[in-house]
């Protein structure tokens, strides 16, 4: 693991930070690779419901790449295809996670912090944060799983003023495209994803198991979507302790417990 990415176990909660604050959270290549292990880590550990992604120094969730290191990482053909499977190995992690996932962007969220922040469930800002895309003043390329998460969250027309105009959207225009489901004041921010990220750290495992799965079966072609398995987890619900502790602790006015079984 890398020095340039933290992680901790609080509870149900486990948090990975970008931790690299003299350049602003830049990406490299072994924060990739740190990041991936992590979420896998994260991914094994039955405790953990919900993961928080978040960057150290309080000016930048990830302020893009860190092109210094272009030329040492990325620099032939075969070094190129590695730098970018070791990076869609990480997001694919990250998306296909059966934890809830939340994107807790402070401040600038650049290149490859965008990338991040679209794999995640949840996103939330706080007002000085920014976003942008700017890969034409690199010349670098995108797949298309890359472009069709973007397009999937904010849409044909904002994905190509981000990427073609090199539009940076503050934070306020990133809701209105559905870049991210709240902005909050920067004195506000830390508290409220503290709250939200308990929130969902009590919640029934279940349940978020079958919601994440069947939205992230509607976002791929029809032809490679599993139907079967989202009624699965459907019935699964139903057929949990979990349910029936929810209904009991509704009546009995009283909260939940869940063991996600």
């Amino acid at each position: 693991m890398t020095d340039h990415i933290l992680t901790q176990k609080d509870g149900a909660i486990g948090r990975i930070v970008f931790n690299k604050p003299e350049k602003m959270n830049a990406i490299c290549l072994d924060m990739w690779q740190g990041m991936g292990d992590a979420m896998t880590e994260f991914e094994k550990d039955d405790e953990i419901r919900v993961v928080v992604f978040s960057g150290a120094g309080g000016k930048a969730f990830v302020a893009g790449a860190d092109v210094g290191k272009y030329s040492q990482e990325r620099g032939d053909k075969n070094a190129q295809e590695h730098y970018a499977a070791t990076g869609e190995k990480a997001l694919q992690a990250i998306y296909t996670s059966k934890k809830v996932t939340v994107a807790a962007i402070d401040g600038y969220c650049i290149g490859g912090g965008v990338s991040v922040a679209l794999v995640c469930d949840l996103r939330y800002c706080s007002a000085q944060s920014s976003f942008a895309q700017p890969a034409m003043n690199i010349g670098i390329g995108y797949r298309y799983s890359s472009l069709r998460r973007m397009v999937d969250i904010i849409g044909y027309g904002a994905s190509k003023d981000m990427l073609l105009g090199g539009l940076r959207f503050s934070a306020e225009e990133a809701y209105i495209k559905g870049m991210v489901g709240k902005v909050l004041p920067n004195d506000e921010f830390e508290p409220w994803i503290e709250k939200i990220v308990k929130n969902i750290s009590v919640g029934a495992p279940l349940t978020a198991e079958d919601i994440k799965y069947t939205l992230w079966t509607y976002a791929q072609d029809e032809s490679k979507r599993d139907t079967d398995r989202c009624e699965e987890l459907f019935q699964i619900c139903y057929a949990s302790d979990d349910y029936k502790e929810g209904v009991a602790a509704f009546a009995e006015k009283r909260k939940p417990v869940f063991t996600g079984k």
